[in-house]
């Protein structure tokens, strides 16, 4: 596995430019930015659900493993935030327009998206003798459940969305206390998982969300401090650091270390955007296809698995990731056509 690492790593630096003294990127909030570093994620969680099929093991294999074990659920931290940055910043420039499209152009075109993708697991299960029950497969299309997909990330993001449409809806005179409302709904909605028993990854990285669309509120005023001079930035830097890597040693302890974990952690990689940035078009291509890429990269695992070529490592990983690219990409180019037809404008009048 830590080959794949290495590769990852060379396509990182492959296209990198970093600031001089005193200097600052101030687009690194720019979707192309942002796009490469969830690219980055998005290829360390393919290689970290791959490696739920595998034997991982020696020298080649634990520097991986220790990999994993530390990032733990950070791999999608910057999903949730970018995400909740992009979707505030859309209500700053649009207003309430925007707002009141996200029930049609947000929910129901990723919800259907993902019944779709749940569509093909139910497939998958009936050619394999997968014995589903009806309650599983109903819930499955929220989310709550699985059939073999990847689940708990879909639930909190179609939760996100009715949080932020209501909250938006009910308090439509001041932003700030909008996002304040959204804050709270989150966090009750995360006890309300958290209370109903389901695993900690449905709660744990959720605050996320709301602490990106915080950020798109307050950036303008972090920027102009951070970026005054490289000392500032270094001392903000250092602090950071620091938290993060008290906060590492006490994740587990408590939900609440968790969350601050994964905050500090958010902090860091915008603060070292300020100074590098990642314009990578091999990123930026997995970081515009996440959603497919993450919904889907479990069928040809499954698939491979099943076949017994889960004993054969690296073919197993090397296929998985070829033939997740590849359906991802027909997924895409089907849904982008649905989209088309279903989302059109209506026709302007003459």
């Amino acid at each position: 596995m830590l080959i794949f690492v290495i590769i990852l790593l060379l396509i990182i630096f492959n296209e990198i430019s970093a600031k001089g003294k005193n200097e600052f990127f101030d687009d690194y909030c720019a979707r192309r930015q942002t796009s490469a570093i969830n690219g980055i994620f998005t290829i360390l969680i393919f290689l970290s659900h791959a490696s739920q099929y595998v034997n991982l093991s020696g020298p080649l294999d634990d520097p991986y493993i220790t990999l994993k074990k530390h990032l733990g659920q950070l791999v999608v931290v910057t999903f949730l935030f970018f995400s909740g940055f992009g979707i505030m910043e859309s209500i700053n420039k649009k207003g309430t327009d925007y707002v009141k499209s996200i029930p049609k152009n947000r929910l129901f075109k990723v919800w259907y998206h993902f019944a779709l993708a749940v569509v093909l697991y139910i497939i998958i299960g009936e050619v394999f003798n997968k014995d589903y029950d009806l309650k599983r497969i109903l819930l499955s299309f929220t989310g709550w459940s699985s059939i073999g997909n990847s689940s708990w990330f879909m639930l909190v993001t179609f939760a996100m969305y009715i949080i932020i449409f209501l909250s938006f809806i009910l308090v439509r005179r001041s932003r700030v206390l909008a996002v304040i409302l959204v804050t709270l709904l989150t966090g009750a909605f995360a006890l309300f998982e958290y209370k109903m028993g389901l695993a900690s990854r449905y709660y744990n990285t959720i605050m996320c969300f709301p602490a990106g669309m915080i950020y798109s509120l307050i950036k303008p005023y972090t920027d102009k401090i951070l970026m005054k001079n490289d000392a500032i930035w270094a001392c903000a830097f250092a602090l950071l650091f620091g938290g993060y890597c008290l906060f590492t040693t006490m994740r587990d302890n408590r939900i609440l270390y968790h969350i601050i974990w994964c905050f500090l952690a958010m902090a860091l990689i915008l603060m070292f955007s300020m100074k590098v940035q990642i314009a990578n078009s091999i990123l930026d291509w997995f970081g515009s296809h996440i959603f497919s890429i993450y919904i889907l990269q479990r069928i040809p695992m499954i698939i491979l698995y099943q076949m017994g070529y889960a004993n054969h490592k690296y073919f197993f990983i090397i296929a998985s990731f070829v033939l997740t690219v590849a359906i991802a990409s027909v997924f895409d180019l089907i849904t982008d056509k649905l989209d088309s037809l279903i989302f059109k404008s209506p026709k302007k009048l003459k």
